[in-house]
């Protein structure tokens, strides 16, 4: 390769390799900051779970707190940036695992992000679609997928509904988490041993459901209270995602980073050895040169010598 075509190709690995290093930096200032903002729910908890010791809504009779529909919907929460490596594909897989043997026409997809969609739509699967999350509405959009999950199970269109999304366990790492969010009896059982059930066992119950006089319906109680939880839940997993997202694009740019640096310091290398090869060239066609000329002046005095003698 020329020296020329060298310059060239280092200019454009130098120039590749701060893009990736850039890109690299925001997304681990995005993961850092987000991170420090990212809400624990912690509050929200503690004042929810008294709503469950008034009285003991699992026994209650309702598409909110009872699987009523064979239909399982699964919420699959992909990303639409780009460098993310595999973690849009590991999202589908476990959300397809989570369908086990369920027939098609048993599940209802719902997709969220462009990217997620496109994979899906190629599988020739029928799909509800939300847009990608967007740090700046993640409550708006949280609230959408809320109100639509919540009409479908009302409407008794799903029974069990079940989120498929990327975790991160450290900035470094990222899981895929599957996670019940609808019926309520699944979440907030007293005997499962999640968040909930462990505040209401650590206070009792006031009350069974059929011993206590309230104003509003059972009904409109669990409705209220599902909505609320769903909401809030895909308000924390959409977070989740995001966090994932930086995480793992901040992973895989590093890769890149490392592999770019690697071919930039190879063409370097190229480039000074093929600078050093022109210079010696230089050097040899001079050196010949001058040689070629000190030969020829030793045959013309040699020349003129003979001449002068004879």
């Amino acid at each position: 390769m020329q020296l020329n075509e060298l310059r060239k190709e280092l200019k454009f690995n130098k120039e590749l390799l701060n893009l990736v290093e850039t890109l690299k930096d925001v997304a681990g200032s995005q993961y850092h900051l987000m991170e420090k903002e990212k809400e624990r729910f912690g509050p929200f908890m503690e004042a929810f779970s008294g709503f469950f010791r008034v009285v003991n809504l699992v026994d209650v009779d309702d598409p909110f707190v009872r699987v009523m529909s064979d239909i399982l919907g699964i919420v699959i929460i992909t990303s639409d940036s780009g460098f993310m490596g595999g973690l849009n594909q590991g999202v589908i897989r476990a959300a397809f695992g989570a369908q086990g043997d369920l027939p098609n026409d048993k599940v209802s997809l719902i997709v969220i992000g462009e990217k997620g969609g496109n994979l899906i739509g190629d599988m020739k699967r029928s799909f509800k679609y939300f847009g990608g999350i967007n740090q700046t509405t993640i409550y708006e959009q949280a609230l959408e997928v809320k109100d639509y999950l919540v009409t479908e199970v009302l409407a008794k269109r799903m029974g069990k509904v079940i989120i498929a999304y990327p975790k991160p366990i450290s900035f470094t790492a990222q899981t895929i988490e599957v996670i019940n969010i609808l019926p309520c009896a699944e979440l907030f059982d007293r005997n499962s041993g999640n968040e909930i059930s462990g505040k209401i066992n650590e206070k009792g119950l006031i009350a069974e459901a059929g011993k206590v006089v309230v104003e509003s319906s059972f009904s409109d109680m669990t409705e209220y209270l599902s909505s609320v939880w769903v909401a809030t839940k895909l308000y924390e997993v959409f977070e989740d995602s995001k966090l994932a997202e930086f995480s793992a694009r901040a992973m895989h740019l590093e890769g890149s980073h490392q592999k770019v640096s690697k071919e930039y310091k190879k063409i370097k290398q190229q480039c000074s050895k093929a600078g050093h090869e022109l210079i010696d060239k230089g050097m040899r066609e001079s050196f010949a040169a001058k040689g070629g000329k000190a030969k020829k002046k030793r045959r013309k005095a040699i020349h003129d010598a003979a001449q002068n003698a004879a």
